[in-house]
């Protein structure tokens, strides 16, 4: 297992290091993340303190945002073993509507992109208020992103997302700083950050890199003006362990895609493809979809029953797609790790936090 080479990082200055992560690298793990543990298993998370989601609040300035470059996508590799079945029992939970606007508001746009991702629209309802950029600073100083959407949790405050958007994999650690900023469009910022936590993902993916488990949850601290996400952006519902067979709409913030050259350079609007999900074959469980955008897109929610609304169910979350030596894809396809036992573990230990 490899992973695509990280390019365009940013050089950041070590005293702003210093502030934002010296709350958190106490926390970490001694250990290797869940040695010993199935791949399947929640591995061990990282912890971050109050004042530590404070630094990462002053420290993700508008500039340092735009500097931010999307986290490349897991290359999946002759390597990976085999994907363990999924032995527990399935589960589920409906969305929320937001506290914000009152009523379910009736503004989601008409589903019509296909597998070439276009422009969403509305932006102030859900599932756009749901829907944001992620940012983290890496193992190497440099400031990254992906997307990633609000689920329902009993802590009101718990974002799903990719493996590869909070752990390098293959054992090189997790990422730390992490920030959301949901409904952001063109650099704007319209409901202010949240800052995390708690982050984790599966053994599977924090040891070995596996994209069979590539699935993360990072729960987040309510803010000062607004309190929980959930109350006040609302929340998607989840349906974890009902198979790879799905009709949905993806979500993301692509900077780059399948035969595309119009998407932004920084990732700075929010894209959606809508189509049919199946299971890669008999033996691999990887979800598979048509759909045209890359990086940035990474841990974008693959949502089901999208109602009018805005509410839907995350049935997967965008992880990667086959690409040749440069790292460009090759074909249409993208794909979610199945969202079975992994994620179920992993949405179990986050959700509480």
């Amino acid at each position: 297992m490899r992973l695509t080479s990280k390019t365009l990082a940013i050089t950041v200055m070590a005293a702003s290091l210093a502030l934002a992560g010296a709350n958190t690298a106490a926390a970490r793990p001694a250990a290797a993340p869940g040695a010993g543990a199935p791949p399947q298993a929640a591995a061990s998370g990282i912890v971050n303190t109050s004042a530590g989601a404070r630094s990462a609040a002053a420290y993700w300035t508008k500039a340092r945002m735009a500097a931010a470059t999307p986290e490349p996508m897991p290359v999946k590799s002759a390597k990976t073993a085999a994907p363990t079945a999924d032995r527990l029992p399935a589960i589920s939970a409906a969305p929320t509507a937001p506290a914000k606007t009152g009523a379910r508001p009736n503004g989601a746009a008409r589903l019509l992109a296909g597998s070439a991702a276009a422009l969403w629209s509305p932006h102030g309802t859900m599932p756009a208020l749901t829907t944001g950029k992620l940012y983290f600073t890496r193992t190497d100083g440099s400031g990254g992103y992906c997307t990633g959407s609000v689920i329902t949790a009993a802590n009101l405050n718990t974002v799903w997302t990719a493996g590869h958007c909070i752990n390098a994999g293959s054992g090189g650690g997790y990422f730390s700083n992490f920030n959301f900023v949901p409904d952001t469009d063109n650099g704007n910022i319209p409901w202010g950050t949240w800052s995390w936590k708690y982050a984790n993902t599966t053994v599977g993916w924090a040891n070995s890199g596996d994209p069979h488990y590539d699935v993360a949850a990072i729960a987040f601290y309510p803010q000062t003006a607004r309190g929980s996400m959930q109350n006040f952006l609302g929340a998607q519902g989840y349906r974890f362990g009902y198979g790879q067979s799905f009709s949905v709409t993806d979500f993301g913030y692509p900077q780059s895609g399948y035969n595309r050259t119009d998407f932004p350079a920084n990732g700075s609007r929010l894209y959606y493809c809508t189509g049919q999900t199946y299971r890669k074959s008999s033996s691999d469980d990887l979800i598979g979809l048509s759909c045209d955008m890359h990086h940035g897109a990474s841990g974008g929610p693959w949502l089901t029953e999208l109602a009018s609304w805005g509410g839907g169910y995350i049935v997967g979350a965008y992880s990667h797609r086959t690409v040749n030596s440069s790292g460009v894809p090759i074909d249409i396809e993208a794909r979610s790790a199945n969202h079975g036992d992994g994620a179920i573990n992993v949405y179990n230990d986050v959700s509480i936090r």
